[in-house]
């Protein structure tokens, strides 16, 4: 048998014209299938309104939230049944996180107007306009149901993972044990990153320096673009490797340090990353390693377009930490689903290595969704374990990048 999906609407008595819409509504969603809770079809004279509500908000499985200027009101200032609502309906959202159930509509008035302070950051499905009614209740049972109009792609064939023996060992560069100690902190994260670049093995270290030196990034007037750590002022030695090093600074906190050192040598980049501060934690910042491993990306394709290679490289990604160590959506240079959940890297260790055969939009969307699956969610009962990168946004970056 089909499981029945159970709707509660929260809704005030702005005015007849208000409630008699709230009820078409709801008789419109009883003919979809829906089963509607409502004040007016179940609460009677004699019977607890507050332990209806209660109920309504605990066992539906979607709340519909009918926003308007003195719903806000109401709900923001705790009156009447609406405000006796939403103090349950913050609860529940602060203690499950769980914004799906949740569906604000607005009404009337924009969504400054009538969205309550902690409804503000969701986004609502707008039913302001009569004449698109139609269309806007085909979309709001769609919601409901969880049938949306765009449909993620059927899952395509896992990456190849190499078990790393072929990478180059590289000696560490930045000694982290030292920057400690210089900087008085008392924690560190740091990210490794190889490509090895077996399809360009035949270019001397010159050669291969000249290569990507000429692909980098230039804007109009010159300047170099992204990656900074390209940059010639950052370039320390030429022999008999290529060595490039932005020292320890201080970076957008008075207590965090970052330090970067990126070696070129036959066949083979080498890119560390490390930050220091004085947390318990560690909401890492991933702007600099994973924006420096994306531009490499589209400097290596440059070049073997150029030389007309077959691409042939792998990428190991590694991680170290000595505290807890979480995925933060301010400090990502991709956005992610927001989930209010932790997302850290079990163990504070991590290893990846991902062969890659072409640099496309695809290949190299699907090679960071690797990556960022390095972090897993802290809620073992979680339905959505790992991180889904925004596929809009990383294409909207990608095609900013190669304008």
């Amino acid at each position: 048998m089909e499981k029945i999906t159970t709707v509660f609407i929260s809704y005030s008595w702005d005015n007849e014209e208000h409630k008699s819409w709230v009820l078409n509504l709801a008789n419109k969603l009883t003919d979809n299938g829906v089963y509607v809770l409502l004040d007016r079809f179940d609460l009677k004279a004699g019977k607890p309104m507050t332990q209806f509500m209660e109920k309504s908000v605990n066992n539906s499985n979607k709340v519909l939230l009918i926003m308007t200027p003195n719903y806000k009101d109401k709900a923001d200032n705790r009156t009447g049944g609406v405000g006796y609502e939403y103090s349950m309906i913050t609860q529940e959202l602060y203690l499950k996180q769980d914004n799906e159930k949740f569906i604000p509509i607005i009404r009337q008035g924009n969504y400054n107007e009538s969205a309550p302070k902690f409804l503000s950051t969701l986004i609502s499905h707008d039913m302001r306009n009569d004449s698109t009614f139609e269309k806007d209740f085909s979309e709001l049972i769609k919601i409901i149901y969880d049938e949306p109009e765009i449909k993620r792609h059927p899952l395509g064939k896992k990456p190849t993972f190499v078990i790393n023996t072929n990478l180059a060992s590289n000696a560490i560069l930045i000694d982290d044990k030292l920057n400690l100690e210089k900087s008085r902190m008392t924690t560190y994260a740091k990210w490794i990153i190889d490509i090895e670049l077996q399809s360009l093995n035949d270019l001397s270290i010159p050669d291969l320096y000249a290569a990507i030196t000429a692909y980098t990034p230039v804007d109009k007037e010159g300047k170099q673009l992204l990656p900074s750590i390209l940059m010639t002022k950052y370039k320390i030695s030429h022999h008999p490797t290529i060595l490039y090093e932005i020292p320890l600074h201080q970076y957008f906190a008075y207590n965090h340090l970052i330090h970067e050192q990126l070696k070129i040598q036959q066949g083979l980049i080498h890119y560390e990353f490390s930050e220091y501060s004085n947390n318990d934690f560690w909401l890492l910042f991933l702007s600099r390693p994973f924006s420096c491993l994306f531009y490499l990306l589209i400097i290596i394709k440059a070049i073997h377009d150029k030389l007309t290679k077959v691409i042939d490289i792998k990428i190991r990604v590694s991680f170290e930490s000595d505290k807890r160590s979480l995925l933060y959506g301010k400090h990502s240079p991709f956005n992610f689903g927001i989930i209010f959940e932790h997302y850290g890297i079990p163990n504070n260790k991590a290893d990846v290595t991902i062969k890659l055969n072409l640099i496309s939009k695809d290949s190299v969307f699907k090679m960071f969704e690797t990556i960022y699956h390095m972090f897993v969610s802290e809620n073992i009962q979680s339905t959505r374990p790992y991180v889904s990168i925004d596929r809009q946004h990383f294409d909207m970056v990608t095609e900013e990048f190669l304008k």
